[in-house]
């Protein structure tokens, strides 16, 4: 269907919707009239316990406004007054307005009653009651009385009479102000008035009540869904709650009633939010900041400022302000809205597109007829006010359905993406587990291997364990005998020439050499040094450096080995194996790759952390460029030569130091010479020193 026969579908429906909708306007605006048989200004005799004075009223328009009450009672003014066909509905008029009306009492009815002057938007209202001797009372009232001061506390002004029996009496009103030019007159019983008061008080109560649950419903919507429409929708709710208590004098009466003067101010302030949260609500409601966020911005930001521009105008001067406000919402604002909304609305969804149709049209007319009420076109009356209350109720509660419709729309999806999420996650739990399975296997397989590799890896650990192990005994062997031999050779050459000796000596130091390496080298404490961790305690110092210096011994060349005592300390907290492993390592190190006849020092002292341990040597020291590189695993310094070695005992035992802790330097060169420095952590406080 294309968008234009759209619109003329939609268009008869409108027509539809519009003749419904000012049919009851219309019946209840002609419900006011006087019969046409019924002359105007003629006197009012009272009949029931309720009287309304439309079609009872003369009406004189004072535009200079230098008219007083003597000036009114001559003839010439008195011959002024015109009859009104109803109530009184001027518009809005720049200057001064006094009606007439006449008066007579039954003598069966009580003399007590009361006139009360709807709407209450007067600011000065002025009744001048006769007295029976020619004179005038007068009594005031209006918004600009404080309801301290009124002689019954309503939002309307209430004047209290005593009516003689059967003698007519005329009274005047003077009504000045900046509100259009209307009024409806009743006389009342004051008891009758009483329960239609209560009456009233219901009725607004119910539907103020009405709209605080809306309020109530949209919050909660809100909090379920997150969607801005409601939050919209609860704030123009809202707006029109503020309207309603302060356009019907609510809110003078209950809240500022010794400040009338912003009661006046509160009205016009109250129907510019309610325009601006209007236009807000409707924006969103449509889908306008997604499908038009540029021209939303324009029109919401034109609204928000106007609305800014009517409060501060309200402030200034409220008369001037009022004229501007009405033209601006009935013939801009509103139609502009229409026109702007009208083609999103259709192309949107159905709860949205005749709500905004319904809605909008419900909103337009009541827009109109409050304008051409304001404007004196139509005649205020109540039954029209209560027909505008239902008919912005029925507004409010078209929107609410649709609102509600979005909401179920938006939790079904919401439904339909869950189930959609949960058979995609069951499909998902399902293809992982089937690759979990896959990956366990594939680790299981993986595992099979490392522990095979593992297995391997210890066999051939302990075939190496054991081939050293053959190759230690099976050299040592020869080694003790080569060893005996050297020493039964020396006895017996006890007068053998020097130089045999010497040769002797050689062999017997040589044999020495390779014990010892065999000690250091191919031991099972060096082999296993790594496997059993580190546990410190109380080691004493002095004897692991005599192990050093000994173990040392064989290997030196005419090496001075010495401790020096001074600052020693008697014990260190280490593992004594490794730290002996550590320190042979050093002391054979300082012998093997320094010159002969070379003095190595072996001395300890303490500072605020720990202990160390220094092993120097006055030899030819290392190179500079080498001494970053000699603690790495597998390098030999230009200082090794051809001597055996395998570049792994200062890694090694830096290692050690370091799984206590500790460091193991290289500390700066002096003038010859190298000094390697052990420093130990002290013993943890509360640690039981070993006895």
């Amino acid at each position: 269907m294309s968008l234009a026969s759209g619109c003329l579908r939609h268009w008869r429906y409108f027509l539809l919707l519009s003749y419904l909708l000012l049919a009851p306007v219309m019946a209840a605006a002609q419900a006011q009239l006087p019969p046409p048989s019924a002359p105007p200004g003629r006197l009012l005799v009272l009949e029931q316990s309720r009287e309304r004075l439309s079609g009872h009223l003369e009406f004189l328009f004072d535009a200079r406004q230098n008219l007083s009450f003597e000036d009114i009672l001559k003839p010439a003014n008195q011959a002024r007054f015109t009859a009104l066909p109803g109530e009184l509905n001027e518009g809005y008029r720049d200057g001064v307005g006094w009606l007439r009306f006449t008066v007579a009492r039954p003598a069966h009815l009580p003399p007590a009653w009361w006139l009360e002057v709807l709407p209450s938007g007067s600011e000065q209202l002025a009744l001048y009651i006769p007295d029976g001797s020619g004179h005038y009372q007068i009594m005031a009232g209006g918004l600009d009385i404080p309801l301290s001061q009124r002689a019954v506390a309503y939002r309307a002004s209430v004047f209290k009479l005593l009516l003689p029996a059967t003698v007519p009496q005329t009274f005047y009103m003077k009504i000045v102000t900046r509100n259009p030019l209307s009024g409806r007159l009743t006389l009342w019983q004051p008891e009758r008035f009483v329960q239609a008061v209560a009456l009233e008080q219901l009725g607004f109560g119910l539907y103020l009540g009405a709209y605080a649950v809306l309020v109530l419903a949209s919050l909660w919507f809100e909090r379920a869904v997150r969607d801005g429409v409601y939050i919209a929708f609860g704030l123009y709710v809202l707006s029109c709650i503020f309207m309603t208590v302060a356009t019907t004098g609510i809110l003078y009466q209950y809240v500022l009633s010794d400040h009338p003067q912003w009661a006046l101010r509160a009205s016009g302030v109250s129907i510019a939010l309610s325009v601006a949260s209007c236009a807000e609500f409707f924006f969103r409601f449509v889908g306008m900041p997604q499908r038009h966020p540029r021209l939303t911005r324009i029109c919401l930001r034109s609204v928000w400022l106007w609305t800014i521009l009517i409060i501060v105008l309200v402030f200034l001067d409220y008369g001037l302000v009022q004229e501007f406000q009405m033209f601006t919402t009935a013939f801009v604002i509103a139609p502009v809205g229409a026109i702007v909304l009208f083609k999103p609305a259709l192309r949107s969804t159905r709860e949205v597109r005749y709500t905004f149709i319904a809605g909008g049209m419900l909103l337009l007319l009541t827009i109109l007829v409050r304008f051409a009420i304001a404007l004196g076109y139509v005649e205020s009356s109540a039954d029209l006010e209560y027909v505008t209350y239902a008919g912005s109720m029925l507004l409010f509660l078209i929107i609410y359905y649709s609102i509600s419709r979005r909401y179920y729309a938006m939790r079904a999806a919401k439904e339909v993406a869950q189930n959609q999420a949960l058979a995609l996650s069951r499909r998902t739990e399902h293809e992982l587990e089937t690759q979990v399975m896959a990956r366990t296997d594939e680790l299981m397989a993986a595992m099979k291997t490392v522990e095979t590799a593992l297995q391997q890896e210890r066999v051939a650990h302990e075939e190496q364990r054991q081939f050293i192990a053959t190759v230690s005994h099976e050299l040592r062997t020869p080694l003790a005998v080569i060893d005996a031999t050297t020493q039964n050779l020396t006895r017996e050459a006890g007068g053998a020439p020097s130089k045999m000796q010497a040769r002797l000596e050689k062999i017997s130091q040589a044999t020495a050499r390779l014990s010892s390496l065999f000690d250091n080298y191919l031991s099972s404490n060096r082999l296993d040094v790594l496997s059993h961790g580190v546990h410190p305690c109380h080691t004493l110092l002095r004897p692991l450096l005599e192990d050093a210096v000994a173990a040392a011994t064989p290997l030196a060349n005419g090496h001075r080995l010495e401790i020096e005592g001074a600052g020693l300390p008697d014990t260190v907290w280490a593992d004594p194996d490794l730290l002996r492993l550590v320190l042979r390592t050093l002391a054979d190190n300082a012998v093997k790759y320094t010159r002969p006849a070379t003095r190595v020092v072996f001395r300890a002292g303490h500072d605020a952390s720990g202990w160390h341990i220094d092993i120097q040597d006055n030899g030819t020291g290392i190179a500079a460029e080498e001494q970053h590189l000699i603690f790495q695993r597998y390098y030999r310094g230009g200082a090794a030569g051809n001597l055996p070695g395998t570049g792994l005992g200062l890694s090694l035992a830096r290692r050690l130091v370091e799984m206590h802790g500790g460091t193991l330097t290289l500390q700066p060169a002096a003038a010859t010479g190298c000094t390697f420095r052990i420093w130990l952590p002290a013993a943890p406080p509360d640690t039981p020193h070993a006895a």
